[in-house]
């Protein structure tokens, strides 16, 4: 009778060890946030006021367009049982900072209850931002405003300082920095755009411009919809600190 029952409570404590161990796993994962919006801005502690979001992101894409290089801040309640550095590397490799090709991304991220903060910084910019510079700027920038409980400040103030370093660490490198050329003077477009309406009302009754308006209005307004993570990742480096 007992070696029947020993295969069944063997099955049973198998099935309850898979159980508990698969949700182990899955709450890692659901650890970190799914990225909304542009992925400049993970705000999920709500630390920040939609008018510093909009600030942030703007310099974000700003980057992102002339160096390629994509800056980002995650903002949580807690890392839970995970270790800040752990939670901070995990969140990089699933945004996927950056590109694939240059690993050039960088990430912010504040643990509000934990009162910890990390610089995430991906493999291809560990020469501009090596540790020991990001520790200073979290020392120098960062903890003042947190210890006198300005988190939105230490964000802005911080993100700000680590979007320089970038900007100017491509600028000193000799990294083609993409910046948009205006090859045709602005008073030729505009003679082009007024003679190009004259046509158009004239001939097409208007047709022509109601179609760009349109065009532009949506362009406007969407922004090219949200920007995602270029797949880039990290090794690792970087600095924390707690205050």
């Amino acid at each position: 009778m007992l070696s029947k029952k020993v295969p069944s409570l063997f099955v049973l404590c198998m099935f309850f060890f898979f159980v508990l161990t698969g949700n182990c796993v899955l709450g890692a994962m659901e650890q970190i946030p799914t990225p909304e919006g542009d992925i400049y801005v993970q705000d999920f502690a709500n630390i920040l006021s939609n008018r510093q979001e909009v600030e942030l992101n703007g310099l974000g894409r700003r980057i992102d367009d002339s160096t390629t290089s994509q800056v980002a801040v995650l903002t949580i309640e807690t890392t839970g049982e995970m270790e800040m550095e752990e939670f901070a590397n995990k969140a990089f490799r699933n945004y996927g900072l950056g590109t694939q090709e240059k690993n050039n991304g960088v990430l912010l991220v504040l643990a509000i209850k934990d009162e910890k903060i990390r610089i995430e910084v991906g493999y291809g910019l560990e020469g501009i931002l090596p540790d020991g510079k990001a520790g200073r700027i979290l020392d120098e920038t960062a903890i003042p405003y947190l210890q006198n409980n300005l988190p939105d400040q230490a964000i802005m103030k911080t993100y700000s300082k680590l979007a320089n370093v970038v900007a100017e660490g491509y600028e000193g490198s000799g990294e083609q920095v993409n910046e948009p050329e205006n090859v045709i003077p602005s008073w030729i477009l505009i003679v082009l755009i007024v003679g190009v309406l004259i046509v158009d009302f004239i001939f097409l009754g208007g047709t022509l411009s109601y179609a760009l308006l349109s065009v532009l209005a949506r362009g406007s307004s969407g922004g090219g919809g949200p920007r995602g993570g270029g797949g880039g990742s990290s090794g690792g480096g970087g600095a924390g600190r707690g205050w």
